[in-house]
């Protein structure tokens, strides 16, 4: 179930705070995702939006740049039972955030090993039909159409990639959409032509913090080898640029698919 959680004791913090990031990068984001939305997303334009927020740097942005624009917005966060302490920190972490903006804050705490171990599912894959199933949960109850999530650019070349190891068709080179529908409600990824990079450079420059999971560092994920490993391998070897030609080709297919 869900809660409307206060906010509670502020949590260690792992992410960067007060650096000045390039501006050259951290100064691209906010256009960006004006663009995006305007081209890729306009129905959201005006609209109230729930934002599903980790506490991880794109989130965090994500949440940051749609205040700053003037979006009416409520926080929604998914504790997930995996990390302990640093999990409990994470939901603080996000109610400060939410109380710092002044926008709602709705939370739930789900024991995703457990629902894992009952269905057979890989702990990514319980992970993430228990917090879809939640943001919709939550959206519904709260009369929101729309919910943003924090997908960038590198997440995209990321998808693409294990998607071609995988064997894919040409919908399946498009990789993640900016827009997509579901029970009535639409996910949109505001963020999703920002690189990482710019991400962090913003939250830098606009000296926001953020929380860092430890997890996005260990291999217990098919993506998270592909992030700290493969393409790491494939820029140092073969082509520094990679991650720019996979999102090229993931926007010939996304074109093609649409004719």
């Amino acid at each position: 179930g869900w809660l409307r959680c206060s906010a509670g004791r502020a949590a260690p913090v792992h992410g960067w705070f007060g650096a000045a990031g390039s501006a050259n990068l951290s100064g691209r984001v906010i256009p960006t995702v004006q663009k995006t939305i305007a081209a890729r997303c306009p129905r959201m334009r005006g609209r109230r939006i729930l934002v599903a927020v980790s506490g991880g740097a794109d989130s965090v942005a994500l949440a940051h740049v749609l205040h700053h624009l003037g979006y009416s917005l409520a926080f929604a966060h998914l504790n997930h039972g995996i990390r302990g302490r640093a999990a409990d920190g994470d939901a603080r972490f996000v109610a400060n955030l939410a109380q710092k903006l002044g926008v709602p804050f709705y939370c739930a705490k789900e024991d995703v090993p457990a629902a894992a171990k009952a269905s057979g599912e890989s702990l990514e894959m319980a992970a993430r039909r228990l917090r879809r199933q939640f943001l919709l949960n939550t959206a519904r109850r709260h009369r929101f159409r729309y919910i943003a999530v924090g997908h960038n650019a590198d997440d995209q070349a990321e998808t693409v990639l294990m998607r071609i190891v995988r064997g894919t068709s040409v919908a399946g080179l498009a990789g993640i959409p900016y827009m997509v529908a579901q029970d009535g409600l639409f996910f949109v990824r505001p963020l999703r032509d920002c690189t990482r990079a710019q991400i962090v450079a913003y939250l830098k420059r606009n000296r926001q913090r953020w929380r860092l999971d430890a997890t996005n560092a260990d291999d217990f994920s098919q993506r998270n080898r592909v992030r700290n490993e493969i393409l790491p391998l494939l820029e140092k070897r073969l082509n520094p640029a990679v991650r720019q030609a996979v999102l090229r080709l993931a926007g010939i297919a996304a074109a093609e698919d649409e004719v």
